[in-house]
């Protein structure tokens, strides 16, 4: 068919497709425009002076524009596609253009080599007239990296290309040279699983799967991938707490590197330097881009700014709130990268957790991941385990319940007929920070002996929140060396209002009481106990729980009776092991039998009992403990809520 007999677009059609791009461009001005007025009130808000208002109006204000940020992102997205040829997914367009620009950049390459004047080959042999030219900066010299294998060149030819495939970037003047890199034949290259994981092009992924899988370095090792292939880019290490960043990720970062990264400040500065001291703020490459550390303790910090990519460790940990809030800073608007990637790692966790919901729903790719791809225990070509993966994997093979099938076995479960089924590690334990001075302090007390004893230091907030700040789980103390030991871990900061203690044990009562504490002494009802404590599990309004417990709460060091016998070693380990005892199913001790160790469940329970109903409480007096400087302060009853025996 000619030119001429092919049909025209009319003069509607013409008008039409001017008009749609018209209005697809005014959108895109004003959600510009929208975005830079949210920017500066948020910024506004950050500089504001703490207080507690402006922490609840940042949360509320990321709350209200997480939504539009996630349109915004959708609609740089199509403009990317009419603009720079890319999208999170390229089509076969789109590696047609890029084939079509890189054929024109070779010949245009060609054409300045033949414009240039020859000039004569350099010489094999070097003299003292014509020695060898020297490098101008320390970078320049050959450094060998014990992390990388040339057979990584195959993961990173999976990535998209640069959005800068001229290198403008790469040669700003302001940035150091590229180092020379010399590789280790036997550095690192991904194994088993992992591999998939760096071939995806999904822009979401986790690696999850059994202990001691290698996933964290594994992680370490795409983002660092990502830092050299794309200058300039803004990446970040992230985890639900800072101190765990720099506790978990950065040792396995700096294990990954070969080397501990030099301070900018040094004066012969490693290919990749640290800003900020020995807790760093960010790592910087030769070519610009960068590694944030961020925690998610202060996720303002995090969630006011964009990245190109982020690894989250231990991600099974993260409400899901908060990962759709990250999900929406790591986007594409950072501009450094095709794709934004969001990474995590994670353990198996309960079943019906966030990570297999959204794996399921096709909103995250999951690769599991076992012992097996880690190549420090396996030997890959062999399909054996090393010497040294066999004393790893007896420790794997040494757990016992729900931690054998989560570790060693990678099930996300829970213990079958879980009495506290809705107890979440990620969410109820939280890490250590300062008790504020003016939250009231308790005790809860559960005697034993051959079982453990059970003491739980409690704080409670002005919002009746109770935390679990320290606890006694041991075996083998009398009434009285269990009372010393209470009293050798207080502190000054822990004026105690009263102890809730079993009322059947009488003799106990009279021992606290002869040592000078105030005693509370719910009644005991073990379906009204059960039910106290599932009604402070249980998510509010808030998207907060009524019940925390520190996560290194122990005074002392996990038993060792209790360790050798795969014991619950604390309270949070009986939550996740206690179980209904199916022999008593449909009788008239159906919901309070249960099975499995309940010494810390039974101090926690007259706590939150004493919580619900005042009853007797002893007279008790200050004590000081002797030699240690410690005192176990008591007292500050309100009288009028307490009647004396």
């Amino acid at each position: 068919m000619s030119t001429q007999d092919q049909p025209q677009p009319t003069e509607q059609e013409n008008q039409d497709t001017t008009q749609k791009y018209n209005v697809e461009e005014h959108v895109h001005i004003r959600l510009v425009a929208i975005s830079n007025i949210l920017d500066e009130k948020l910024e506004k808000l950050e500089n504001s002076a703490d207080s507690p208002e402006r922490d609840e109006e940042i949360t509320k204000f990321i709350n209200e524009n997480g939504k539009f940020i996630r349109d915004y992102n959708t609609m740089m997205r199509r403009i990317n596609i009419q603009t720079r040829g890319y999208d999170v997914k390229p089509s076969f367009l789109i590696k047609k253009e890029m084939e079509e620009r890189e054929a024109k950049q070779k010949q245009e390459q060609q054409n300045r080599d033949k414009s240039q004047p020859e000039t004569p080959e350099k010489s094999d042999t070097h003299t003292d007239s014509q020695p060898e030219e020297q490098t101008e900066h320390p970078d320049q010299q050959a450094q060998k990296l014990q992390h990388l294998h040339p057979d990584m060149q195959e993961y990173q030819d999976c990535l998209p290309k640069p959005p800068d495939p001229d290198g403008k970037q790469q040669n700003d003047e302001n940035k150091r040279p590229a180092p020379i890199i010399a590789y280790d034949p036997k550095g690192f290259r991904p194994c088993g699983q992992m591999q998939d994981f760096f071939k995806s092009d999904a822009s979401i992924k986790i690696a999850g799967g059994t202990y001691d899988a290698g996933k964290t370095y594994s992680c370490v090792a795409y983002m660092d991938q990502l830092a050299r292939t794309y200058p300039n880019a803004r990446l970040t290490f992230v985890h639900l707490s800072l101190k765990r960043v720099y506790k978990n990720i950065i040792p396995t970062y700096e294990k990954y590197l070969g080397f501990k990264p030099n301070s900018n400040t040094n004066s012969n500065p490693t290919p990749i330097t640290r800003y900020g001291g020995e807790n760093p703020e960010f790592y910087e490459y030769w070519n610009g881009s960068r590694i944030y550390i961020n925690g998610l303790d202060d996720p303002q910090k995090l969630l006011s700014d964009f990245y190109d990519a982020a690894f989250v460790n231990q991600a099974e940990l993260l409400p899901f709130g908060t990962w759709d809030e990250l999900r929406a800073r790591v986007s594409e608007r950072a501009g450094n990268m095709p794709i934004a990637f969001l990474l995590g790692d994670c353990n198996p966790s309960i079943p019906n957790h966030w990570i297999r919901q959204q794996a399921k729903d096709g909103k995250l790719q999951y690769f599991e991941m076992t012992y097996k791809d880690n190549p420090e225990i396996y030997d890959q070509k062999t399909k054996r385990l090393m010497k040294r993966g066999n004393r790893r994997l007896q420790r794997l093979q040494d757990l016992d319940g729900l931690r054998y099938k989560r570790g060693y076995e990678g099930k996300w479960e829970s213990a079958e007929g879980l009495v506290f089924d809705t107890f979440a590690p990620e969410l109820h334990i939280v890490d250590n920070f300062d008790i504020k001075p003016d939250w009231q302090r308790y005790l809860s007390i559960d005697w034993g002996f051959r079982n453990p004893c059970s003491c739980i230091w409690w704080a409670k907030t002005h919002d009746d929140r109770i935390y679990a700040y320290k606890e006694i789980y041991k075996t083998g103390l009398t009434k009285p060396e269990f009372i010393r030991l209470i009293k050798e871990n207080m502190d000054k900061k822990d004026r105690i209002r009263y102890a809730a203690v079993d009322s059947a044990d009488q003799e106990g009562v009279s021992e606290l009481k002869r040592a000078g504490i105030r005693v509370n002494q719910p009644k005991k009802s073990r379906i009204a106990q059960i039910d106290a404590i599932k009604e402070r599990l249980k998510v509010d309004g808030s998207g907060k729980p009524s019940i925390f417990f520190f996560r290194d709460r122990l005074v002392h060091a996990p038993d060792a009776v209790l360790k050798e016998a795969y014991r619950p070693l604390e309270v949070t380990d009986e939550f996740l092991s206690c179980t209904y005892d199916e022999n008593t199913n449909g009788t008239n001790r159906d919901d309070e039998a249960i099975k499995g160790d309940n010494h810390g469940i039974d101090s926690t329970a007259y706590f939150v009992m004493s919580l619900k109903h005042r009853t007797t409480v002893g007279s008790g007096r200050v004590i000081h403990a002797g030699g240690s400087g410690s005192s176990f302060v008591t007292g500050g009853l309100p009288i009028d809520q307490y009647t004396k025996p």
